[in-house]
């Protein structure tokens, strides 16, 4: 392979077959339940591309120019994505609900300064987490990640330059010497992932191996020599293993990841051959796409997210030509109306009479302008969102629990059902009603953390231990905890039930995080060993990915049977309803679509059959007829005989799709506390005998 990087029609193609694959995932998941593998390919192919042009200029000038380097990145990468950031700023005021605001001004923020997937991380996002709602800038994680490269990876290569000229060694030598560390230890936190990292999917650290292992092929790139018949083979198995379907139920970016990556490498190294896919990667088609692939990449996610508020039967009937049909049409004006202004037109600041100087500040000054101008906007919008929420928060925490005109649950007592007063505002309001959960309990649900609470003198050690809908009760669980004077031990973590059974998204990917959570909670109830175990789990419709209802009640049990083993009596919770368009899925976000479509629209209100009766609750067929475990059931608190409401008492139930409020959950707790020690007294009572 040739030393001196030259255009390659092969890799715009290969940019192409890899932006389709990830539209087409994005807007028919099941129809190509693979497509996310091309941001790998995107990773490897920035590598290589970047770290040729590096060391290509070190050994050509000695030295590299850093802060050139930087400001051609910055003229090639930010005018676009800057762009696309202010319009999905001004999208989410116009077509998103305000309940969205907060969230997606936090985003842009962290994606103007290219920190959008340790956002992520900080937030406990992971693709697979269906309760919580997309940014529409979330697919700046990828983007992120490649600018931390771009920032970090120039100096170490002009180090290793300058290393190369004071020792008279060879700069590919020193710099392969770094990418081999960098890969191997990137590599190992990907295939074993430590909880320190967070989520594994955005984490920088488990996606550098990627960018490296392209990065390793271009320093290389002098020493390879490969018979072009093996190139040809190597390129037809490159791309092969490129556009195979990596299955869902596969942990990614583990060792899977090496399949696309790997493929992509052979690519490279394939090169323009007899009889390899160069000719088919170099089709003027392919070329295009390729050419505008960035902005294709950044226009598509944002018209996904934009077109949800038009409802479920709209979307699915229409999205994807509509989506695909804008975002080509957004991609070219993009194309040729900024990118390519910014790159070699009027903006690029090349013209030949043009010191250094006056490039760098004309490039830097532009950089810092269209950084501010998106980091600014997003900036406002959350400090004065932030401002109102605080504001309404407050208004909510002065009458919480005491206002007879919000009964919640104990509307729907069939003893002694209290009056609902017409005309009352909702509590909490539907601006805030997403974030109606103290942040104690959030934060443990969120990091899987260790919590105690309740009364720490307490003389009965409770635990509650499950995914966030188990989370939900934490707040009712710490009054009677303190009431009853018993310690509460919490360890939550979302979308990871207690059983003892694989999960994984039909969407993206193999949950191997729950696997982990699991192993530390059993180590955690083995050296407390707590008299009661609380826990509930999601209903059918809640999780995209599990094994068969046979596989789940038997993971179940298991985890059960570990807990009596050493003397834990256990609880289960039938899990709370979940609120969909029909009892085969499509969520309703409860706070959005109340805001969006009003309080008595009946999209937002769906039969107890689709919310409830419809779907299955695998933990408590699991535990029914087990000894030492017992039942409790407060269903009838949230639904009527027809009905499982969005509103009950005045009271918003839940906070997105599934998940109940914390304004709704304190309304439950005369009826829990009832039926723990009910359930309580009979376990102890079995236990004696």
């Amino acid at each position: 392979m040739s030393s001196i990087l030259s255009f390659r029609p092969d890799l715009q193609g290969l940019r192409a077959i890899a932006v389709i694959a990830v539209l087409i995932f994005h807007v028919w998941p099941k129809i190509f339940k693979g497509g996310f593998v091309g941001v790998d390919v995107f990773f490897v192919i920035s590598g290589y591309l970047i770290t040729s042009l590096i060391v290509g200029e070190i050994e050509k000038e000695g030295r590299l120019d850093l802060m050139r380097f930087w400001a051609r990145r910055m003229l090639r990468l930010l005018p676009a994505a800057s762009l696309v950031l202010i319009a999905a700023l001004a999208g989410t005021l116009f077509f998103l609900p305000r309940t969205e605001w907060l969230n997606t001004a936090g985003h842009v923020l962290a994606s103007a300064l290219y920190a959008e997937n340790w956002a992520l991380v900080a937030q406990a996002v992971d693709y697979w987490a269906q309760a919580v709602a997309p940014s529409p800038v979330q697919h700046y994680w990828s983007l992120s990640i490649e600018e931390q490269f771009y920032f970090v990876w120039p100096p170490l290569l002009a180090l290793v330059g300058f290393l190369g000229r004071v020792s008279r060694g060879s700069v590919r030598i020193y710099a392969g010497i770094l990418i081999l560390g960098i890969f191997g230890c990137s590599l190992y936190f990907s295939l074993f992932p430590k909880p320190w990292l967070g989520t594994d999917y955005f984490t920088t650290a488990t996606r550098a191996w990627e960018l490296a292992l392209g990065a390793l092929i271009a320093v290389a790139a002098t020493k390879i020599n490969v018979a072009p018949a093996a190139r040809a083979v190597m390129g037809w198995f490159g791309l092969a293993a490129v556009v195979a379907i990596i299955n869902e139920k596969m942990r990614f970016p583990g060792w899977i990841a090496l399949v696309p990556t790997v493929g992509t490498a052979l690519l490279l190294i394939s090169g323009d051959v007899p009889f390899s896919p160069y000719r088919l990667l170099a089709l003027k088609p392919l070329q295009y796409i390729g050419d505008i692939s960035y902005s294709l990449y950044l226009w598509h996610w944002p018209l996904i997210v934009f077109f949800k508020p038009f409802g479920e039967d709209f979307r699915h009937k229409y999205d994807p030509a509509i989506i695909l049909a804008a975002t080509l049409i957004l991609a070219i004006i993009s194309k040729y109306l900024v990118e390519d202004p910014f790159r070699h037109g009027r903006f690029s600041f090349r013209s030949p009479d043009l010191t250094r100087g006056k490039f760098l500040r004309g490039a830097y000054f532009t950089a810092l302008a269209l950084i501010a101008v998106s980091a600014v906007s997003s900036l406002t919008l959350k400090l004065l969102e932030e401002r109102s929420q605080r504001i309404l928060e407050e208004e909510n925490e002065k009458s919480y629990g005491k206002d007879p005109r919000y009964p919640g649950a104990a509307a729907l007592d069939k003893i002694n059902p209290m009056p609902v007063p017409e005309g009352v505002p909702l509590k909490p309001n539907l601006r805030i009603a997403e974030r109606d959960t103290k942040y104690r309990f959030f934060e443990c649900m969120n990091l899987g953390k260790r919590c105690e609470l309740g009364d720490p003198n307490g003389t009965v050690t409770v635990a509650l231990l499950g995914d966030s809908h188990a989370m939900s009760y934490g707040p009712a669980l710490d009054i009677i905890a303190k009431r009853q004077k018993w310690k509460l031990l919490m360890m939550v973590k979302v979308a990871c039930t207690i059983g003892d059974f694989p999960l994984w998204s039909a969407e993206f990917g193999y949950r191997a995080d729950c696997d982990r959570f699991r192993d530390r909670f059993h180590k955690w109830m083995e050296e407390r060993k707590p008299d009661y175990i609380i826990s509930t789990g999601g209903r059918s419709g809640v999780y995209g990915g599990q094994p068969s209802n046979e596989k789940q009640i038997e993971g179940y049990r298991a985890t059960i049977n570990r807990f009596l083993a050493h003397g834990s009596r256990v609880i289960v919770m039938h899990d709370n309803p979940v609120m969909l368009n029909s009892v085969r899925g499509g969520w309703i976000e409860i706070p959005k679509c109340l805001m969006w479509n009003g309080e008595k629209s009946p999209h937002c209100w769906k039969s107890r059959y689709i919310t409830l009766d419809g779907q299955t609750d695998n933990l408590i067929t699991a535990a029914a007829g087990m000894p030492g475990v017992a039942a409790i059931n407060l269903t009838d608190y949230m639904c009527t005989k027809d009905q499982c409401p969005p509103i009950i008492g005045n009271v918003v139930v839940y906070r997105d799709a599934h998940h109940l409020t914390e304004t709704f959950v304190t309304t439950l707790v005369p009826y829990l506390e009832k039926e723990l020690l009910r359930v309580m007294k009979t376990l102890a009572r079995e236990k004696k005998q």
